[in-house]
């Protein structure tokens, strides 16, 4: 009896979860035998990610486990050490044992994600320190309980000052990511601010900060400028054009050296491939450290090693690399599963063919913008469109069903105002200042950027 063929996919975030359950469909038939490796067991639904660190809805209902997404496959959680490419292994170790364990493959797949983009200290220095990032569950709830901490700061604080610079917020990058922090943020701060007796809403302020001639400028002329008035129309201080090149614990300086007091940086200035990919050799690699592939999604000059997701620089039907967007890496999974398939059995493989089928961007108290197939929307309707559209998306009806049951709620009960307990007891001083929390970005987990 032939042994099966081992597929072994390193990342069980959209991209590599979505090819697994892909290949699932055709194991039977080619005695397949899959393999994801992850640090985690679960993948994070990343377009309900901010939702879900602000307590709009619960952090566990956006959360979806591995084994249950993708039944028939072999989940080891476990960090990748190395890849030894001759022999056809990865070497990795289990979550919690000190020993290294050699995986055998067939095919192997990349799709290790990204890490937030952090430029070096001679252009901008004080991120990791300083800053918060937005790319993991602990992220979004750190964030929360930072703005409850300072929250309880700024009420016993007397100066009006202190107040002000301990209830400023700043966010560096105005993608679709930055704009959906701090719409869902300021919402939170502000009507947090009624159970404080020393505190008014005007005390809390907000800035966006843009290097672009415009925020969302993936979006048409007519929607960054409709989302642009409206933020500010709910006192949100939009900054385009302007970078940041310091990060302190109580300011800012921007590029035209001005000082911006200030208690929270959120850094969403754009993301980088995993840099685990530098540290295994024989990997064909571009500039930016992603994993050159192929139409077909296959490495470059390699048999057998496959890209999928943000790890991965794969040239769409127009030669261009396509985004790294969560929409991009779902619809990636089928396309490379059948090109797989195809290698197994010999015959020849089919070029990318994905494309950006519309951004939808949350604005926060109802509002969104939207473009789909040509159609731009803007307010109520494209929020609403944002949460039908994502409500279906969500794997899985029970989970489905928890989160509108969460929305539901919402309608008629408020947010808890209170810590979750996310930032660690080392990082809250600084200097005599409340520092940021951080966590590590783990390693094997691919996590598309921008929700879609």
């Amino acid at each position: 009896m032939a042994d099966p063929t081992r597929i072994v996919i390193l990342g069980g975030g959209f991209g590599g979860a979505y090819l697994a359950q892909s290949l699932q469909k055709h194991a039977k038939r080619h005695d397949l035998e899959i393999t994801i490796i992850d640090r985690n067991n679960f993948f994070v639904f990343y377009p309900l990610l901010v939702e879900a660190g602000t307590g709009s809805i619960e952090p566990r209902h956006c959360t979806v486990p591995i084994r249950e997404f993708a039944r028939s496959s072999e989940l080891l959680m476990a960090e990748v050490k190395d890849l030894d490419l001759a022999e056809g292994e990865v070497v990795c170790r289990l979550i919690g044992d000190d020993r290294d364990r050699r995986v055998g493959f067939d095919h192997l797949v990349l799709a290790l994600g990204s890490v937030t983009r952090i430029l070096p200290e001679n252009i901008v220095s004080g991120v990791r320190e300083h800053a918060f990032e937005m790319k993991h569950m602990t992220d979004a709830v750190a964030i929360r309980d930072r703005a409850i901490e300072l929250l309880e700061l700024a009420n016993a604080t007397s100066s009006l000052e202190e107040k002000q610079r301990l209830l400023h917020f700043v966010i560096v990058g105005g993608n679709v990511t930055g704009i959906e922090v701090v719409g869902e943020l300021e919402n939170f701060v502000r009507d947090a601010t009624v159970q404080y007796a020393h505190l008014r809403r005007e005390d809390c302020s907000f800035t966006v900060i843009e290097g672009a001639p415009s925020i969302l400028s993936i979006l048409p002329t007519h929607l960054h400028d409709w989302s642009r008035r409206n933020l500010e129309e709910r006192g949100i201080t939009i900054q385009e054009g302007l970078t940041v090149k310091e990060v302190h614990g109580d300011h800012v300086i921007t590029s035209d050296d001005r000082r911006l007091p200030c208690s929270t940086v959120i850094w969403t200035a754009g993301i980088a491939p995993n840099p685990i990919l530098k540290s295994f050799k024989g990997l064909p690699l571009n500039t930016f450290g992603g994993l050159e592939c192929s139409p077909d999604y296959s490495a470059k000059g390699m048999n057998g090693v496959w890209g999928l997701g943000d790890c991965a620089s794969i040239p769409g039907l127009d030669a261009k690399p396509m985004p790294p967007l969560a929409q991009i890496a779902i619809r990636q999974a089928p396309q490379l599963a059948s090109n797989i398939i195809a290698s197994i059995e010999g015959r020849p493989t089919k070029p990318a063919d994905v494309h950006v089928q519309g951004i939808l961007v949350p604005l926060g108290r109802h509002k969104g913008v939207a473009k789909l197939k040509g159609i731009r929307i803007e307010g109520f309707f494209a929020w609403a469109m944002w949460r039908a559209i994502y409500l279906m998306k969500t794997p899985g009806w029970r989970r489905r069903f928890r989160l509108m049951m969460d929305w539901f709620l919402n309608l008629f009960c408020k947010r808890d105002y209170v810590q979750l307990g996310m930032i660690p007891a080392s990082h809250r001083e600084f200097h005599g200042q409340l520092r940021t929390g951080r966590t590590n970005d783990g390693v094997g987990s691919d996590r598309p950027a921008e929700s879609d």
